[in-house]
């Protein structure tokens, strides 16, 4: 049986009916947690009740809920926070990120060449969907990109298909040709309502590293695809220009707020992740990982001096029609992407290692490949929470389909079908996430082993 894990919008409360606060004097960002009845609001300064009018102040406007409200630090009235590229004066960059780096490692100085400084971000992402973005006709389907912000690589939805990026930044004395790493081949339009600031740039693989800058060289482990929320108050970690490895912890996994992108107005984005302070100016398109496993979670594009605001990878790769890879084609794999499970095990690389104090075996399985029918496979299947023995868990299983139509997945032989239609394209397959349970076997150690079969339904 599927497990329904959502009920009927009309009788959850959800950030999006709080926005309305975005209205509000100092307000920059709104974040509702459904399972704690708790609103964080993110104001530029915190003022008395004395010195707000009535329908600014927030204490007034809501009733029901655990208020908190959190400052951004600013110590004045502001519309939204900063996109961290488009800030007045870009602070000089940490230690040697503004010099030259070849091959081009994530975290160092990169930019559009007419703009100022920002951040090479996470490499690689293999295109999957050009319909989804703005994509040049140059892309194909297959081809590997950078990642960046939007106001990064693409100057706002202001620059055409092809202009060149520097590494180092223009800021930073990067200059054309020389120090041209690549040209800017997709965007997603940053507007109200967005949910990414994200671009992508072409790349040679030769001239471009899947390592990050001053990070173990084993990350990203595995890339977040679910479970945000079980990210508050963990502690995340990102490189960047400006500030270099930095870490802080998580306050808000789903919040809409306010953000200043220079000409081009202050935009309200949804569904955002939001950290304490851990960046500064130039730090746009740093990559960020969860600390305790190195789990690629999101990519980080503005904040203010006590927090920093980053996309959740998750969304990045739908909304750009991306797979981020946790290594690159053809180096120790296929450059597979990682599981998307839960994440807060300290365990994790590349598989090339079989020290068990470093890497401890979580996947093992042989693939069946059926003649003359459709093929389904399996992407990914993580469990949620921290199962025990005798436990009757919830897992999701991603599935990967040739063809459109009904398909079908057993857990230890409890068997659950579902419908693959046009929704879920994704490139050249059909791409779902599939709710199922079992119980974990009161025999359970330290791991255990799960049958999962899987196909299509055929017509007899």
């Amino acid at each position: 049986m599927e497990i329904d894990t959502e009920l009927p919008h009309t009788s959850m409360t959800h950030t999006e009916d709080f926005e309305d606060l975005l209205d509000c004097k100092n307000v920059l960002g709104v974040e509702y947690d459904e399972e704690t009845n708790t609103l964080t609001v993110f104001v530029s300064q915190k003022l008395p009740d004395s010195e707000l009018a009535d329908e600014d102040n927030v204490k007034l406007r809501v009733s029901d809920v655990t208020l908190e409200v959190e400052d951004a630090g600013f110590d004045e009235e502001r519309d939204g926070f900063d996109a961290l590229s488009r800030v007045e004066s870009v602070p000089e960059a940490q230690a040697d990120r503004q010099e030259r780096h070849r091959p081009v490692v994530g975290g160092v100085s990169e930019i559009n060449a007419k703009a100022s400084a920002a951040t090479a971000g996470p490499y690689p992402a293999r295109v999957a969907d050009t319909s989804t973005a703005k994509w040049s006709d140059a892309v194909s389907e297959g081809d590997l990109v950078r990642l960046s912000n939007n106001h990064v690589y693409a100057r706002i939805n202001e620059a055409e298909f092809g202009e060149p990026i520097v590494q180092p930044s223009s800021t930073d004395g990067g200059s054309l040709p020389d120090d041209k790493t690549g040209e800017l081949l997709g965007y997603v339009t940053v507007e109200d309502g967005a949910v990414v600031d994200v671009a992508a740039r072409s790349v040679d693989p030769e001239q471009d590293s899947a390592e990050y800058h001053e990070l173990d060289d084993s990350w990203p482990t595995t890339v977040r695809r679910e479970e945000y929320r079980s990210m508050k108050g963990k502690t995340v970690t990102k490189t960047g220009r400006t500030t270099g490895v930095t870490k802080s912890q998580v306050k808000a996994t789903s919040a809409s707020v306010r953000v200043r992108f220079g000409d081009a107005g202050t935009l309200t984005l949804r569904d955002q992740c939001i950290a304490g302070a851990m960046s500064e100016g130039g730090d746009s398109g740093s990559p960020v990982f969860l600390d305790s496993s190195g789990e690629l979670v999101g990519l980080l594009f503005a904040g203010s001096a006590r927090q920093t605001i980053f996309n959740k990878i998750s969304n990045v790769e739908s909304e750009l029609g991306v797979e981020l890879l946790t290594d690159e084609p053809g180096e120790g794999g296929d450059g597979g992407n990682g599981d998307g499970g839960g994440g807060d095990d300290d365990t994790g690389g590349d598989g090339d290692n079989d020290d068990p104090a470093t890497y401890r075996e979580t996947l093992s399985e042989s693939v069946s490949v059926a003649v003359g029918t459709p093929q389904l496979s399996l992407v990914s299947f993580s469990v949620l929470g921290s199962p025990s023995p005798g436990e009757h868990v919830s897992a999701t299983a991603r599935v990967s389909g040739s063809a459109k139509g009904t398909a079908w997945l057993a857990v230890d032989g409890d068997r659950t079908t579902f419908t693959l239609g046009e929704e879920h394209v994704r490139g050249n397959r059909y791409l779902k996430d599939v709710s199922l349970s079992f119980t974990v076997p009161d025999s359970a150690g330290e791991s255990f082993d799960v049958d999962v079969d899987g196909g299509y339904v055929l017509d007899e």
